[in-house]
């Protein structure tokens, strides 16, 4: 008798657990077809580190960056940095090149954008740029990074701010892949990997505005070094950064080691204000400089970090690990593998909504080559749901994940068709939005 009652006891809790999920995870119902926003005349891309590509504003409007090139950025074949909003009820504004890049009297062009919104509502976008380069040197001797802004309400500024003045003589005078994110308080803080203090060995960057949105544009590259080469021994550069902020303006990084496979992975947390970090290698050997760890931040203060490990099965074999640390601690928790099947699984991006439940996005091979969306259980990771968002097997890369202020979730990623050919695609589960989506792919 007493056992009956107890699993009757039992029942009852996992029914009212059950209801509990399903009221915080009632999302909007399965994500709409996908839909490529973009054509295939040129090779449209998301950043190296896909994260910061979205952002969400009060208006419940999508505001999203990529960007299209080669393998280098000439005149004769420039990059484009693009900007374009979505609105449930409206779908996809044109699209627009927001770098005025030019050299030799020609668009040269931007790469590996980032974008983020502020308290006022303005979107920041950051990329590294050639137009400081010289032919001489195939436009590639002096990359340095730069933002512009548009205003709520209001356009992109027809000249863009640049945020480094380094000008070095040695051919490795560069900066690279700039992460935007904003704070609380209104400031706006980018972190990058730059050569300009060594044309071998690269650091973290990091650079801050002032809580009006206004950045010292006189700031000399030392100060605004975070990491220094120096005290690893003069060797290994640190690489890709992918930067958070917290609810009180801290900001967390991780980066990986060199600028290939089995890369360590780093994490370091900059104060207001900082300068060097104390930087804690967490993973040795398991990341990748192309497929670089994510980072965020949850309401309650926990730090996440995702990445495809290589050091578990090998590479090309990945699984998808994450790291968590919890607010008030000093220490990560152990890293947690998922999705341990026998298929690859990379590329993930990572964002913890509002009831603190992970969503992870990446690329899946269990059947085919697709791109998968999972919510997991915060405590222990236990994989909730998933979706596969992709309809045919595909050379799918590089998605990208936001949440708004309703849990609903929006998904970006690159298709690599060829060498010069690639678009960028897009799903979501906003309520309004699965109905239909043919409006979507208005391009131009």
């Amino acid at each position: 008798m007493e056992r009956k009652r107890i699993q009757t006891i039992l029942r009852i809790g996992v029914g009212i657990v059950s209801c509990v999920l399903s009221q915080q995870l009632a999302l909007s119902g399965p994500f709409a077809s996908p839909e490529a926003i973009t054509g295939i005349e040129a090779r449209y891309r998301m950043s190296r580190c896909s994260n910061g590509q979205m952002a969400i504003d009060s208006d419940g409007t999508l505001h999203a960056t990529y960007w299209s090139g080669g393998l280098s950025t000439l005149p004769s074949s420039p990059s484009f940095i693009y900007y374009r909003n979505w609105k449930i009820n409206e779908g996809w504004s044109n699209q627009i090149s927001i770098d005025d890049s030019t050299a030799e009297g020609s668009h040269l062009g931007g790469r590996h954008p980032s974008l983020a919104l502020d308290s006022r509502g303005t979107v920041w976008i950051a990329w590294h740029d050639h137009r400081n380069s010289t032919s001489a040197a195939n436009w590639i001797d002096n990359l340095e990074i730069y933002v512009d802004s548009k205003p709520k309400g209001g356009s992109f500024s027809g000249s863009d701010l640049r945020m480094t003045n380094t000008n070095n003589s040695h051919l490795g005078d560069n900066g690279f892949t700039p992460k935007i994110a904003s704070h609380p308080d209104g400031r706006v803080s980018i972190a990058w990997y730059d050569f300009g203090l060594d044309g071998d060995i690269a650091d973290i960057f990091l650079k801050t505005s002032d809580t009006l949105g206004l950045f010292d544009l006189g700031e000399t590259l030392p100060a605004m070094r975070i990491t220094d080469k120096d005290d690893r021994g003069g060797v290994v550069s640190y690489t890709v950064p992918d930067l958070a902020i917290d609810s009180v303006g801290n900001h967390h990084l991780c980066w990986v080691s060199g600028l290939g496979a089995a890369a360590d992975l780093y994490y370091a947390e900059a104060i207001v204000g900082g300068t060097l970090v104390n930087e804690v290698l967490l993973q040795p050997g398991a990341t990748d400089f192309f497929d670089p760890p994510h980072i965020a931040t949850s309401d309650n203060g926990d730090i996440w970090i995702a990445y495809g490990d290589e050091a578990l099965n090998g590479i090309g074999n990945e699984d998808i690990v994450v790291l968590r640390r919890r607010a008030g601690q000093l220490n990560f928790d152990p890293a947690t593998p998922l999705l341990t099947d026998s298929a690859r699984e990379y590329g993930p991006d990572i964002e913890i909504d509002s009831n603190g439940f992970v969503h992870l996005v990446w690329i899946d091979e269990r059947m085919g080559t697709h791109v998968y969306h999972g919510i997991f259980e915060p405590e222990d990771l236990t994989l909730i749901m998933e979706e596969r968002l992709t309809e045919t097997d595909g050379s799918w890369e590089r998605p990208s994940i936001a949440i708004d202020d309703e849990n609903q979730v929006y998904v970006l990623w690159e298709e690599e068709i060829s060498f010069n050919s690639g678009a960028i695609w897009f799903s979501t589960n906003a309520a309004e939005a699965t109905s239909g989506v043919s409006h979507w792919s208005r391009y131009e």
